[in-house]
């Protein structure tokens, strides 16, 4: 009776202080085929002595196609039993290929020589109608990872949204992304520019639509709430990401007093803009301070000048240059203030004390107070240390400015005039005399005169356009080109001469009217055109990087392309 105590004791001993626990599951059991499964395995081992032997292995997943994958780990102290405790989240996007029933095996896991696996089970896939079918091939699905999940308060991270489909056109409707916002977690975006599809795998692609940083604001698991985008079809108005976790580590303790949240890399400064006159007791001075530097930058961290009774001060005017990268926000930050000093002599001018925490060097740097001093004179002291010449001109400008100068009156005069027509009547017959003398010394030259054939006359910026059209390149050349790849079948110089063409209309372009090929369609050929050339280009990327080309689809893109150049080329 003794020994089999002994072994409950025992039993309920490792249960107290060492478990380790795999789980499986799925957010449905009953799918549709081509829908999405979403697989997700938990693993957790609890208990100090527990040394995991090997990764965790996954189930056979050869009945389906992984889409996307994510996972997150997560390490605390239970506080009720006072033992560490390992968590990590698998998450697998699934894609059936096969309907009926399927079984989704057992997650295996190795700790301290022992086998521990989940719990297998069946999942019945359903064949779809021929509408659904459709339809979900026009889906698409939203995906955010991030690149860093524990990192410090503040310190940020960079996240990116991808977009999933089968229908390469789905990509090109994607619009109006949009994060959240939430009080633990500042987010700011750093690009919206898509790049390159890629193919996941033979019917699935993907394309980075969005990246943005994220600031985590309080310790623990910091929850991001999904992204948001509208898609342009009749059949889905607005989709959304999935939820990420963050696990936040809080700041080491014994931070100085002033410190106010910084996380990153900065400087502070503070100077005077220099005047060419001395400083004198209450007239304005300019004052500068300023931060700059790499984290979570913002208005909140700039110090403010102290107030004290040798000087006041207004509300500054704030100047930022700051921009967002992958490593936080970059740039600076100026307060502009207006110091008036009240009495002469050795003025302090000091800000308050900075100090942020470097989470490279993992320790806080305390930049203390910076401070200038100013020299401020009375008006005695600055008479005093003028020159002779100085004082003179001062005088004079005083005298100047004191004495009225007299207004001189102006005096008409008036003259009295007689017209004398016989100057009149000897001009006229002069000016007969030399007319006719003019006519009879040109007459004879006139028989003499050969006649020309002239020219028409031509405007400068006619010539211009004859010039600019003799500098012309070959579009029409390189189209016929790309007629006679399309009927070959040369897909990969078909593309490649397009790109030659886009490159030669750029500079063709460029030397004709000193811009871009953008901003000569949106200046002279409207909003409507530029758009649609814009979907014509995203529609050749896409065709581009398909596996598999429609012939009929790319007589389509060749005419659009003919169209477009020959209306942007006349």
């Amino acid at each position: 009776m003794q020994k089999v105590l002994n072994i409950l004791f025992f039993v309920m001993s490792a249960i107290s202080y060492g478990q380790v626990t795999v789980l499986t599951d799925v957010n449905t059991k009953e799918p549709k085929q081509n829908e999405p499964v979403v697989l997700t395995i938990v693993q957790e081992v609890v208990g100090e002595n527990m040394e995991q032997q090997s990764p965790l292995r996954l189930p056979d997943l050869s009945k389906f196609d992984i889409v996307g994958s994510a996972s997150e780990q997560n390490t605390f102290i239970d506080q009720k039993r006072g033992i560490r405790v390992n968590q990590i989240i698998y998450q697998l996007y699934l894609q059936p290929k096969v309907t009926g029933k399927v079984k989704i095996g057992s997650a295996l896991l190795t700790v301290n020589g022992k086998i521990y696996k989940s719990e297998p089970f069946d999942i019945l896939v359903k064949e779809t109608s021929r509408a659904e079918t459709e339809y979900l091939s026009k889906d698409v699905y939203l995906n955010v990872e991030v690149q860093d999940k524990e990192v410090y308060e503040n310190q940020p991270t960079v996240a990116v949204l991808r977009a999933y489909s089968k229908n390469y056109d789905n990509f090109r409707k994607l619009e109006n992304i949009k994060f959240p916002q939430q009080n633990n977690a500042r987010i700011k975006p750093i690009s919206y520019k898509k790049q390159d599809i890629e193919n996941v795998n033979g019917e699935m692609a993907s394309q980075v639509i969005a990246m943005f940083i994220i600031f985590p604001e309080e310790a623990g698991n910091v929850e991001i709430e999904p992204v948001s985008a509208m898609v342009k079809t009749p059949e889905i108005s607005k989709i959304v990401s999935n939820k990420v976790k963050i696990n936040v580590k809080t700041l080491p303790k014994d931070s100085p007093e002033n410190f106010k949240n910084a996380v990153g890399k900065f400087h502070v400064s503070i100077k005077e803009i220099a005047k060419t006159e001395p400083l004198e007791v209450n007239k304005p001075i300019d004052v500068l301070v300023k931060i700059s530097g790499l984290g979570n930058l913002d208005e909140d961290k700039l110090p403010k000048l102290i107030e004290s009774k040798d000087y006041t001060f207004f509300k500054p005017q704030i100047i930022s240059k700051l921009s967002t990268n992958k490593e936080g926000v970059k740039g600076s930050i100026t307060a502009k203030y207006v110091v008036i000093p009240k009495h002469e002599g050795k003025i302090n001018i000091s800000t308050e004390p900075f100090s942020f925490f470097n989470p490279e060097l993992n320790q806080y740097i305390d930049l203390g107070v910076k401070s200038i001093v100013l020299n401020v004179l009375n008006s005695a002291q600055i008479a005093a240390q003028k020159s002779t010449i100085d004082i003179v001109d001062d005088y004079t400008a005083n005298v100047l400015n004191s004495v009225p100068l007299p207004v001189i009156e102006k005096e008409k005069h008036t003259q009295s005039y007689r017209f004398n027509f016989k100057n009149l009547f000897f001009g006229l017959a002069v000016l007969v005399m030399g007319t006719f003398l003019f006519f009879l010394w040109i007459r004879p030259k006139k028989k003499a005169l050969v006649t020309v054939e002239n020219k028409p006359i031509t405007t400068i910026r006619e010539e211009e356009e004859k010039i600019k059209n003799l500098l012309k390149p070959g579009f029409e050349a390189n189209l016929e080109y790309m007629k006679t790849l399309l009927s070959n079948r040369d897909y990969s110089a078909f593309f490649a001469t397009y790109e030659e063409l886009q490159q030669d209309a750029e500079q063709h372009i460029q030397q004709k009217f000193g811009m871009g090929l953008k901003a000569f369609l949106e200046n002279y050929k409207g909003s409507q055109f530029t758009e649609d050339f814009r979907n014509l280009e995203q529609q050749i990327s896409i065709e581009k990087y398909s596996p598999i080309h429609d012939d009929s689809h790319l007589e389509e893109l060749y005419n659009s392309i003919t169209a477009m150049y020959s209306e942007i080329m006349e």
